[in-house]
């Protein structure tokens, strides 16, 4: 019998081959607090499977006084970046602007 995980090589099923979609979230995460210190407030946007491995979006802000925009009634804004993530290895391939 053929091994189900070479047939699937290159397809979306993929991604879930290896780590799973939480696993690739919380490497997002790390990858992003590492990369950018000064990011705050980082959410999670999206996640999909995306060629070999899982797409996952974050955004965050990076503003270093909070107070002055909530002072203003100014909501502070957001910067959003694409992180592909490895699906075998749960490790981030690179960053992109998105949006």
């Amino acid at each position: 019998m053929a091994d189900p995980k070479a047939s699937r090589k290159g397809t979306v099923a993929e991604s879930s081959a290896g780590i799973d979609m939480k696993t690739a979230v919380q490497s997002a995460m790390v990858f992003i607090r590492d990369l950018i210190p000064s990011a705050k407030d980082i959410r999670l946007e999206e996640v999909e499977p995306g060629g070999p491995g899982w797409m996952v979006v974050v955004s965050y802000t990076v503003s270093q006084s909070p107070t002055f925009a909530v002072l203003r009634g100014e909501e502070e804004p957001r910067i959003f970046k694409k992180i592909p993530i490895d699906s075998e290895t749960g490790i981030a391939q690179s960053l992109k602007a998105w949006k």
